[in-house]
């Protein structure tokens, strides 16, 4: 297993760690020791999927399993003080005795950090993309109307005219704020593809209204 490099743990009948491989204690940054179930959480800094809270003990996985529970493609995040953090995929099943009750549990465990870093980094970036494309397109349309009028404000009653002024700027600071967010489209997504709406930052504003 040592060899194989394989990710396993192992819960006893009693309730105890009896076994981490040296994969898993490179993945949790800690050394084997004789854990009970109730502290694994604790003692492994093991967290929620997102890393908001640490986990319940009755929430880890192999502790579910060794409750009877097969537990499949379960992902844990680890927040080991001064380590990099961890995000893991665990299958935990249950080991069974002769009279088919449970006797412990054991996992195996996948390190799905890129992956998890990865999915982000598109979410971030779909997410970006809509908002821009979103507003960019009413938004073109709002200054372009509210120029026409401003053209002809002279012929409005000075507090429409007045009304019309803080439209305009109103659009102009929206517009300053899609043009950020193209840029930063831009750096934060440097790949040779060119997102969506990105065409906001490569037109220049029209020329700024007092």
């Amino acid at each position: 297993m040592s060899r194989a490099g394989l990710a396993v743990a192992v819960l006893d009948g009693a309730g105890h760690l009896s076994m981490l491989s040296p994969g898993l204690e490179r993945l949790v940054h800690r050394t084997f020791e004789a854990v009970r179930a109730e502290a694994l959480a604790e003692t492994f800094h093991l967290y929620t999927e997102g890393g908001g809270r640490l986990l319940e003990p009755g929430e880890v996985p192999i502790v579910r399993a060794s409750r009877g529970e097969v537990v499949d493609d379960a992902v844990v995040t680890v927040k080991a003080p001064g380590q990099p953090v961890r995000h893991l995929r665990v299958n935990a099943t249950p080991i069974a005795g002769s009279d088919g009750e449970p006797q412990g549990a054991w996992a195996v465990v996948t390190d799905v950090t890129s992956l998890v870093a990865a999915a982000r980094g598109e979410l971030n970036r779909s997410m970006a993309e809509t908002v821009n494309h979103d507003l960019r397109t009413p938004l073109t349309t709002i200054l372009g109307h509210a120029e026409l009028l401003i053209d002809r404000q002279d012929e409005f009653p000075p507090g429409a005219a007045r009304s019309l002024e803080a439209l305009w700027r109103a659009g102009q600071r929206l517009q300053d704020t899609v043009t950020s967010i193209s840029a930063w489209i831009d750096l934060a997504f440097p790949s040779g593809r060119t997102p969506r709406g990105a065409d906001v930052a490569e037109h220049p504003d029209r020329q700024r209204r007092p």
